[in-house]
């Protein structure tokens, strides 16, 4: 009898770990799908992924312990405070912020100390890195599909730079001519010019495909307001991340005729990179001990 009640023990974390993240990959393509069809992401998916993870952790923690859901609600505060460290940054929308603490729910902060305990930031730098890459190779694809906009902009913001990019190039090739001597100061003579351009690369794709101006009518939740709104000579409300009261301000000036666009910026459609670092991440922790190794 004690072995039949081990067995089902195990075969009930069995069906958590398969059914957890079973739920959490449907949902992070949906939420992918609908931020690259509409930059938008319904709270209803975000929401649900963090009910689902609580309540299989609540189901199973009857029979393995209170340990599984303290590990949730650990990794779902946790989750709570980076995600709210990035949005308030303006580094992320409303709709990422809440995936991380979904995330943070899923995949859980266990109180004993071993390797599982880092499972949470060990996912947390895969969307990090595969995010930033993630959102060059975006970026590239913008300014190819409209190269003769991006690359009369680039030119410009080039030419603005013009002392500091004339004092980068000196000082490059001062240290290409002395790694002739130094070999070690090969790489590093070439990375302040090639940061340079990475650095007005994103400014020029930011300037002209990641800011226009909407109606009022338009706003949502976490769109980025990038510039003061002014009425009638009088600041009404300081660049900021949109929230729901804000909202509501912007919406009575624009009922009154005062407000009819605002200037925000748009990020890319940063969620399908939650699914591909989770993707990652199982399968870094299916074959840890190789990568440990």
């Amino acid at each position: 009898l004690l072995n039949i009640n081990i067995l089902n023990s195990i075969l009930l974390l069995m069906i958590l770990e398969i059914l957890l993240p079973l739920a959490t990959l449907i949902i992070l393509t949906i939420s992918s799908y609908t931020d690259l069809k509409t930059r938008e992401v319904p709270d209803i998916l975000s929401y649900s992924l963090i009910f689902i993870a609580l309540g299989l952790r609540i189901l199973f923690s009857f029979i393995h312990g209170k340990e599984i859901i303290i590990s949730g609600l650990l990794g779902l505060f946790i989750g709570f405070l980076i995600a709210a460290a990035f949005y308030y940054s303006h580094q992320w929308g409303g709709a990422d912020a809440k995936l991380l603490m979904g995330m943070g729910a899923v995949i859980g902060i266990p109180l004993a100390l071993n390797i599982e305990t880092l499972y949470f930031f060990i996912f947390l730098l895969a969307l990090l890195f595969i995010g930033a890459f993630y959102g060059l190779i975006w970026m590239a694809y913008l300014a190819i599909k409209n190269k003769e906009k991006f690359w009369k902009k680039f030119k410009s913001n080039i030419q603005g730079y013009g002392r500091i990019h004339l004092a980068i190039w000196i000082a490059t090739i001062f240290f290409i001519i002395l790694s002739f001597k130094i070999k070690t100061l090969l790489f590093l003579s070439i990375f302040p010019i090639l940061l340079f351009y990475v650095f007005v690369f994103v400014s020029t794709i930011e300037q002209s495909f990641f800011t226009k101006w909407i109606s009022v009518k338009q706003l949502t939740e976490g769109d980025w307001l990038i510039g003061d709104v002014i009425v009638h000579e009088k600041t009404i409300m300081e660049k900021k991340t949109i929230e729901l009261e804000d909202l509501t301000i912007l919406q009575k000036f624009y009922n009154q005729g005062k407000l009819k666009t605002v200037k925000i910026r748009e990020g890319i459609p940063f969620v399908p990179s939650f699914l591909i670092a989770y993707i990652v991440f199982l399968v870094f922790i299916h074959y840890r001990n190789l990568f440990i190794a």
